[in-house]
């Protein structure tokens, strides 16, 4: 579904200057609707903040908080039959003059999306290397609406958009010189480096998805910072107060700081001279380098029991990352754990993507009883992480 000729052309370009290319979408145009109007659900009572999938409901007067039957539902088929409903509603209830929806991080509530955008953007970055951090996700859809959020500052962001529907038409900004104006219509990839400022104008029922790529360096010391944080907070017992200084200090000095920030202080120290916070960040590194950077992972499918004759295949390569003497983390679909001992290594020497092998017989080649506990636990939690399929007939004998 996905042509790759593409990347080189835009490897080429990759942080240099903008770009325009002929290149399909990871997911056709139905396929992003429906994933759009399934996020929408939980926003039709009204904003809903701290979670993902984020919908905002754009207008050119600013965004509604509480759009409600302006959201697409099952009822709206498709785009043009969800902005025919909109053109419909009552005067001063509808969006009069243009409207952009936009929902970010969507992708991880539809696996088959997620997948196919994830080896997409694997494609792109064998040719111009692995991003550190993870990208963001976009799905826009929007008829006659200008949005100026990227004129503010010079975007922290390499930026992808496919165009699946209608025409996005791009100012771009540059130091010197006027704007450079891009227009991209259905099967079209526009791309622009870090660095840019950008006014956007959605035409014609456009529909977008767009990646956004973290390249700022305050980026990166964010994301230490964040897991930083995690662990501080794992290592104290706050009860959910305030520190507050007695008032008037001491006559005989400045007041001692408060001992909830001293403990603080300390919890820092000790996290970041400590090995916790390296092997979060391998971690981390290791699921975004299985999610080609794609953050938040879809859940976990449902367990399933396994005996010896159950064929399986496996899907997915599995991303091993050193973590000490005898250890590797694992990372499937965005998801790491770790795995100790030689066992694992022998375990992993077997589950090649592609290949098609029984229960029993992946115990028996890393020298196991095929009713191995340890083994079949290893293999259920591949299966939930989507790393290897069942295939063929379940047999239940031994």
């Amino acid at each position: 579904m996905i042509a790759t000729d593409w990347t080189e052309p835009l490897a080429r370009a990759w942080g240099k200057e903008p770009a325009l290319l002929r290149a399909a979408a990871p997911a056709d145009l139905g396929h992003l609707h429906r994933t759009i109007v399934a996020a929408c659900e939980s926003f039709r009572a009204g904003t809903v903040f701290r979670t993902f999938p984020q919908v905002r409901f754009h207008t050119p007067l600013g965004w509604l908080g509480a759009p409600g039957r302006l959201l697409p539902d099952a009822a709206d088929p498709s785009p043009a039959g969800y902005r025919a409903r909109l053109r419909r509603e009552p005067p001063g209830s509808g969006p009069d003059a243009g409207f952009l929806l936009s929902v970010r991080q969507p992708l991880h509530t539809d696996y088959p999306l997620w997948s196919a955008v994830r080896d997409t953007l694997t494609e792109l970055w064998r040719q111009v290397g692995w991003p550190c951090l993870p990208v963001e996700a976009e799905l826009t859809e929007g008829d006659d609406c200008t949005r100026v959020r990227g004129l503010a500052v010079d975007s922290e962001h390499a930026v992808l958009t496919w165009v699946l529907d209608g025409v996005l038409e791009v100012e771009l900004h540059e130091v010197a010189g006027g704007p450079r104006v891009l227009r991209a219509a259905a099967g079209e990839l526009l791309y622009w480096p870090e660095g840019s400022r950008w006014r956007e104008h959605h035409l014609d029922g456009c529909t977008t998805l767009r990646i956004s790529v973290p390249r700022a360096q305050r980026l990166a010391t964010g994301a230490v910072k964040n897991l930083l944080a995690e662990d501080v907070r794992d290592r104290l017992e706050y009860d959910g107060t305030v520190p507050c200084l007695p008032y008037p200090p001491p006559a005989d000095g400045p007041a001692a700081p408060a001992p909830a920030v001293i403990a603080v202080g300390e919890a820092t120290r000790a996290a970041a001279g400590g090995a916790q916070l390296p092997a979060a960040l391998r971690t981390r590194w290791a699921a975004w380098c299985s999610s080609a950077g794609l953050e938040p992972a879809p859940e976990p499918r449902a367990d399933v029991p396994l005996v010896p004759g159950q064929r399986l295949r496996v899907v997915r390569a599995i991303v091993r990352v050193p973590d000490g003497p005898g250890r590797r983390i694992w990372a499937v679909n965005g998801h790491a754990f770790p795995i100790g001992g030689a066992a694992g290594e022998r375990i992993a020497q077997q589950l090649w993507p592609g290949r098609e092998l029984t229960v029993g017989e992946l115990c028996r080649a890393v020298g196991a009883d095929e009713h191995n506990g340890v083994v079949t636990a290893l293999l259920r939690k591949l299966y939930r992480l989507r790393g290897i399929d069942l295939t063929g007939d379940e047999r239940t004998d031994g």
